[in-house]
């Protein structure tokens, strides 16, 4: 079965619940109207796992995001921000320096792992050596399983220190990453880099 078959109920929250999350969140939100875009706050943690899984490998390694969505209103198409909480590594793949394939057993970890309002927000992957962008094939993917507006696709090349962020169907870039907690005037309120 595709993810873009399944029909399931999104469980989406409001902004406001947001703020109690992730304090100095109102003041970037405040920055931005929705037609800037998503934004995309990364647990520490989250983004930790996933530098360090890519960080190990010469070959192409990758995995799913897992996090909470927040909306401006009831549908997916009013997301604002995406709160990426977990990281899920495959452990069952086939990849070389230039392609992955992921074996649908992390989908079954992801599952697994899911608190009560998260859900499978994106996936990520490396290309090391290569660069920091999406593929025709990665786009290919996006499209076909990760298609939501609010769905994210995070690509790393851990060898030339790069990382880039993509958005939905369309792959755009998204308004802003930054790392969890955003506090304004602090480190922790920039991009992520890997």
């Amino acid at each position: 079965m595709r993810w873009t078959e399944q029909a399931a109920e999104l469980p989406l929250q409001p902004l406001a619940a947001l703020a109690t999350r992730l304090p100095g969140i109102d003041a970037l939100l405040d920055e931005l109207v929705p037609a800037d875009g998503l934004v995309i706050a990364v647990a520490s943690a989250a983004a930790d796992d996933v530098l360090r899984h890519l960080a190990l490998h010469d070959e192409e390694q990758g995995g799913l995001l897992l996090g909470e969505v927040y909306s401006g209103n009831a549908a997916a198409t009013g997301s604002r921000v995406v709160h990426v909480t977990q990281a899920v590594a495959a452990k069952d793949f086939a990849s070389t320096g230039m392609s992955l394939r992921m074996a649908s057993g992390v989908w079954e970890d992801a599952r697994a792992r899911l608190g009560p309002d998260e859900l499978v927000v994106g996936w990520y992957h490396s290309h090391p050596g290569l660069g920091a962008f999406f593929s025709d094939t990665d786009r290919r993917t996006q499209r076909a399983f990760f298609a939501q507006a609010y769905s994210v696709g995070w690509v790393v090349d851990p060898l030339g220190g790069e990382a880039a962020w993509f958005v939905g169907p369309g792959s755009s870039p998204p308004a802003r990453v930054v790392r969890e907690p955003p506090v304004p005037g602090t480190a922790a309120d920039t991009d992520i880099e890997p």
